[in-house]
């Protein structure tokens, strides 16, 4: 006698749809796990400045590092690079000649090649060009920007020295107009205490005030078109 099969009255369910929504429930959940571990290491690393605005005075940048405070004065370098531009030969780029014949085709490509000879000079003098601050040795990288090594790790003034009245950064303040040039801070990790200081300094005088973050080992480069910190 055979026995009778018992016949399943459950529904029937789509076991691939649950088991998608399940694997991407779990994706989800690692990501916002992996996200909320990303944010919890770097909160330490992270530094918010302040909204910036534009400013019609003239930066004096500086660089806070080691705990110190530095002058870049790209203003002398600016000036010393004009000087140089304003004594390179003067490159005349012929025109085509407008007789087609051999001797002027001929006297064309001798006017070119004097002129490409003379843009060569142009280019390795500009290469060439190096410079010193009172804390920094200054040359050309890459096309057209200006590199600034300072000359030691003890360049420019210390915490303690930036309260006595003679100490560089105070002279500095005396020869600035508030009213015409403000204060640009370039500031390492390491530096933010002296950062304070000097920014309170600034504002005792009346300046104003900007300044931005920079990585610890990130060298000073000045682009062909300067260098832009706004008034925060």
């Amino acid at each position: 006698m055979r026995r009778r099969s018992r016949k399943n009255n459950l529904p029937t369910q789509n076991l691939d749809s649950f088991l998608d929504i399940l694997t991407n429930t779990v994706g989800v959940l690692m990501f916002v796990s992996l996200f909320i571990t990303l944010i919890t290491v770097q909160t330490g690393a992270i530094v918010k400045t302040p909204l910036v605005k534009k400013s019609q005075k003239q930066p004096h940048f500086f660089e806070i590092n080691h705990n110190r405070v530095a002058y870049i004065d790209d203003k002398l370098v600016n000036s010393q690079l004009s000087q140089v531009l304003e004594n390179l030969p003067s490159c005349n780029e012929p025109k085509p000649p407008s007789a087609i014949d051999e001797s002027s085709y001929q006297d064309y490509l001798f006017q070119l090649q004097e002129y490409e000879s003379c843009r060569q000079i142009m280019v390795e003098q500009i290469k060439s060009f190096q410079t010193e601050t009172k804390f920094y040795q200054v040359r050309f990288v890459g096309q057209d920007s200006l590199l600034y090594v300072p000359k030691s790790e003890k360049i420019g003034d210390s915490m303690d020295e930036l309260k006595q009245k003679d100490s560089n950064f105070t002279n500095l303040l005396k020869s600035m107009n508030p009213q015409t040039e403000y204060l640009a801070f370039i500031v390492r990790p390491d530096s933010f205490a002296t950062f304070r200081a000097a920014r309170k300094q600034a504002w005792d005088k009346g300046f104003d005030v900007g300044w931005e973050p920079h990585p610890q080992e990130s060298p000073i480069v000045f682009g062909s078109s300067g260098r832009a910190i706004g008034v925060q």
